[in-house]
């Protein structure tokens, strides 16, 4: 089964999908258990403008998340991608350039994936293991290389379509409606809809709070992807979960 994710573009919108048990799961990771844990991950950073507020919120929320860097934004700011380091939040690699690697060459998908990693290396001392593909779009060959590489693909089941510039609360309800024990969310706290980064999250920062208050509120602990795989027994990482036909009309597009 698939579901659309609309992204703007120049001239219109293209659509995107993103497949449920179609080929090969193994290496991906959606959610975890259902267990009483949920993830919150942010992609396409570090952004001066907006990384800093969003961990100011999760130190002073004392909760731990995870970023998908950009190289290109690490080598740009690698004070914030340290700091995201040294406040124990998972920092993970989302390609040095935002390239999307549907039709990318095995070299580049490689040359991606490697210039980011030396890029978090020189700034924060620690080499990433959890990938993101941009968009959350991934070809068999893409999976297959990614995996081989030695690298966990994560995904996600709950977007907060943040991208979109909704409101805080617009957000807020969002995650009402669909996050539940065993949630990876979707943010981006960086990246632009036709460029690498200059986007307005200021929305993303004023929902974090809210969000945060409520899952906790749920009596959900917010853990980094890292401890929600450790938390997801190693059998189940790569099964086909059971999406309800509402998660899968509406919940799990939304990637910028």
């Amino acid at each position: 089964m698939a579901s659309a994710l609309t992204l703007g573009s120049l001239g219109g919108f293209i659509t995107y999908f993103e497949y449920h048990g179609i080929g090969s799961q193994e290496g991906i990771m959606r959610r975890g258990e259902r267990q009483p844990y949920v993830s919150i991950t942010f992609d396409d950073g570090p952004s001066p403008k907006h990384t800093s507020k969003i961990l100011d919120i999760l130190k002073e929320k004392n909760v731990k998340a995870t970023f998908f860097v950009v190289g290109k934004n690490v080598e740009k700011y690698p004070e914030i991608a340290r700091r995201i380091a040294l406040e124990g939040h998972d920092i993970a690699n989302h390609t040095y350039s935002h390239k999307e690697l549907v039709r990318s060459t095995r070299k580049t998908i490689i040359k991606e994936l490697t210039k980011t990693d030396e890029a978090i290396k020189r700034a924060t001392n620690t080499t990433p293991d959890l990938f993101r593909p941009p968009r959350g779009m991934y070809s068999s060959v893409t999976r297959k290389l990614v995996v081989e590489m030695g690298y966990k693909i994560i995904l996600w089941s709950v977007s907060s379509v943040d991208w979109r510039q909704t409101s805080p609360i617009w957000i807020l309800n969002r995650i009402k409606r669909y996050a539940r024990m065993g949630s990876i969310i979707l943010f981006h706290d960086g990246g632009a809809l036709l460029k690498g980064e200059g986007g307005q999250r200021i929305n993303t920062v004023r929902a974090l709070p809210l969000v945060i208050d409520y899952l906790q509120s749920q009596d959900l602990q917010i853990v980094p992807v890292s401890k929600l795989m450790r938390i997801t027994s190693a059998d189940s990482l790569d099964k086909n979960y059971d999406f309800s036909e509402e998660e899968l009309a509406e919940n799990p597009g939304g990637s910028r």
